[in-house]
């Protein structure tokens, strides 16, 4: 809970950096034609609460997104928004260890509630919006690709220690994942003189059975449930 807190206000402390930069970013690159009502780019930050469906291990990790997205208007309700998330971290907690290597450390590392898998991915999803006022509702595919797959482990010794071990395990798992994303947004302020801040609240649901190997008896998927805000430049 202090972590989660703690990370909702690193995001809330970054919405005027990320205001006043994104506005000097479009306005250089893409100029004054993709920074109108018609077509407008967004920086977002926010969480990721995750698990693997299908897995034997059921409990949830946490862990950071952030992106950028275009919004292109179709219509004056519809629209199409897709995304570059440059960092999502995905997984799952309560794993257990196996071995260290090393039969002193293991039983030090035993305890799954100090555990994790994080998988980092890189994900393109495009999302088709329709608008409802202030709120928004869309659906759409994602395309994922694997950074790495890293298992934790933590240990916290009787003399207040703390002991850390970790391994990589991206060899074991596939590359790209694929999937459906579901989405509810709240426009909080609308985007005026470049700034402006939306809520979002997103289901991620992959398709693809992540392993490359699959032992489980069932496929194992990745399951993200995401809040962010965006903050979007009109002029």
């Amino acid at each position: 809970m202090k972590r989660t807190l703690a990370a909702l206000a690193l995001i809330i402390a970054l919405v005027p950096v990320t205001a006043m930069s994104q506005s000097s970013i479009v306005s250089q690159i893409a100029g004054d034609k993709a920074a109108s009502e018609s077509l407008y780019f967004s920086l977002s930050f926010g969480l990721n609460v995750s698990y693997l469906n299908g897995s034997a291990v059921n409990g949830r990790t946490g862990g950071f997104n952030t992106g950028l997205s275009a919004t292109i208007r179709l219509t004056d309700r519809l629209s199409l928004a897709p995304e570059i998330t440059l960092f999502s971290r995905k997984g799952i907690s309560k794993i257990p260890l196996g071995t260290t290597g090393d039969p002193a450390l293991d039983p030090y590392f035993a305890d799954p509630e100090q555990a994790e898998l994080a998988l980092d991915y890189f994900d393109l999803p495009v999302i088709v919006k329709y608008r409802l006022g202030r709120f928004h509702v869309g659906a759409g595919p994602f395309v994922a690709l694997l950074g790495s797959a890293t298992e934790r482990f933590r240990a916290v010794l009787e003399s207040g220690e703390t002991m850390r071990f970790s391994r990589d395990v991206k060899a074991g798992y596939k590359p790209r994942d694929y999937g459906l994303v579901f989405e509810g947004s709240w426009t909080v302020a609308k985007p005026r003189r470049g700034m402006g801040l939306v809520f979002h609240f997103r289901y991620q649901a992959g398709l693809t059975d992540v392993l490359k190997d699959p032992a489980a008896p069932r496929p194992v998927r990745n399951s993200v449930f995401q809040v962010s805000m965006s903050f979007p430049f009109v002029r």
